[in-house]
C-alpha cells in the first residue's frame, strides 16, 4: 500500500487540455511511469485547489480548474484519486512550449519530463489505464 493510501489522503490530478493535447508527465519513481500532474490533497484544500497547486509545483504552468471529472480508488495503488479538468490560465497560454521543450525538472521534482500528447499517445504511455470518464472528457475536449 502506498503512503497516501495508508494516510487515507486522496490525490487530485489535473487533466490539463490545450491546443497541443493533454499534459502528461514521466514520474521520477516510475510508479506509474506516466501520469497527469497531481498529488495529495492537503487538509482544508479542495481537489480543484490541489490540482492547480500541484500542476504549478510540478510543471511551472499556471492552470485553472474547470470542474471535477470523477473519482475512483485506483485499482493498482489503492489510492482514491479525484480527476480535475483544467486548462491553461491566461498568462500560461504563451508557455505551452515550456512543457514540451524547456522543462527543467530539478532533483526534488517528482517529474523528470512533461509532454503535450494526443489521447492515443496518452493511452499508450499509460498502458491503456486511463479512467474511462477521463477518456470521455479528453474525447470531448479535442
Amino acid at each position: 500500500m502506498t503512503p497516501a493510501a495508508a494516510e487515507g489522503r486522496p490525490v487530485a490530478v489535473a487533466v490539463v487540455t490545450s491546443g497541443p493535447g493533454v499534459l502528461v508527465g514521466r514520474r521520477r519513481d516510475g510508479v506509474p511511469m506516466w501520469t497527469f500532474p497531481g498529488g495529495k490533497i492537503e487538509p482544508g484544500e479542495s481537489p480543484e485547489g490541489s490540482a492547480v497547486r500541484e500542476t504549478l509545483e510540478e510543471t511551472g504552468l499556471r492552470v485553472r480548474a474547470t470542474g471535477i471529472i470523477g473519482s475512483r480508488v485506483h485499482p493498482v495503488t489503492g489510492v482514491r484519486i479525484v480527476y480535475v479538468a483544467a486548462e491553461l490560465a491566461g498568462e500560461a497560454e504563451g508557455q505551452i512550449r515550456l512543457a514540451v521543450s524547456d522543462f527543467g525538472a530539478g532533483d526534488s521534482s517528482e517529474l523528470t519530463e512533461v509532454r503535450w500528447v494526443s489521447l492515443a499517445e496518452a493511452d499508450g504511455l499509460t498502458g491503456g489505464a486511463i479512467y474511462e470518464p477521463v477518456r470521455d472528457h479528453l474525447r470531448r475536449a479535442r
